[in-house]
């Protein structure tokens, strides 16, 4: 019974530590932030609305996600490759950045990521770049335009997103996973990231209103809002616990 009872014990602590279901967590909580869904519904609305024809308003839709898939895998492999000039220093120093980083992120998130607008509710981005956001999705007509839009929009959200990403990255830099197959987390990361945008697109084709994308958005947005923050919270707790006060660098 002590034997089986310390198995299970170990299996149920590989479980909670593996760099699999933690960064696949990080990545959620990535896909939560709503500045890319958002330009992407609008690049979609503007589309209908101009009578594009389906075949092209689908292209323009997948080079936005191409953009946003390509500038995800480029700034999780250069976080990657700073991390690991900084390997030297002391992982606990590491450990510790991450901490920050979610936990100041998560109560801004919470406090600061949605804000009053003289049309309801926005997002945090300044009134500025909403109107060029709003004015570029209007003018674009190409798909070399698309994906430089949705890649920009993943650099816009790059101080939010920086949390999770480094969280990852530490996960992924100091598991016990060859080094050869690490780029499983890459794409385990940027898969989940993206899936909002692909599911977005999936809906466009298929024939789903956008009306009913954006009500849905509309009605739980604060659901978004509070689960990305407490969770971004939630991690920098998880990691401040699990690698500095135990100690256990490692994984």
């Amino acid at each position: 019974m002590i034997l089986r009872y310390k198995s299970i014990q170990k299996t149920n602590i590989m479980i909670t530590q593996s760099p699999f279901l933690l960064i696949a967590f990080a990545a959620l909580l990535h896909a939560s932030f709503q500045l890319g869904v958002s330009v992407l519904t609008m690049l979609s609305g503007h589309g209908l609305g101009l009578g594009r024809s389906f075949a092209r308003l689908m292209r323009l839709n997948i080079a936005y996600v191409s953009g946003a898939l390509c500038i995800s895998v480029l700034l999780f492999a250069g976080v990657y490759y700073l991390t690991l000039l900084l390997v030297p220093v002391s992982p606990v120093s590491l450990w510790g950045v991450a901490t920050v980083l979610n936990s100041l992120i998560g109560l801004m998130v919470v406090l600061f990521y949605f804000r009053r607008t003289p049309k309801g509710t926005g997002l945090w981005i300044p009134r500025t770049m909403a109107e060029y956001l709003t004015t570029r999705t209007k003018k674009t007509k190409h798909t070399g335009e698309a994906f430089t839009l949705g890649a920009g929009c993943v650099l816009a959200e790059f101080p939010f997103i920086i949390g999770p990403l480094f969280t990852a990255v530490l996960y992924s830099l100091y598991s016990d996973t060859p080094y050869n197959l690490q780029i499983t987390h890459l794409l385990l990361y940027v898969g989940i990231s993206i899936a909002p945008l692909l599911i977005i697109v999936g809906m466009v084709g298929a024939g789903h209103k956008l009306s009913t994308i954006q009500q849905w958005r509309e009605q739980n947005k604060r659901f978004l809002q509070y689960c990305a923050g407490s969770g971004l919270m939630l991690l920098g707790i998880y990691i401040y616990v699990d690698k500095i006060i135990d100690g256990g660098w490692g994984i």
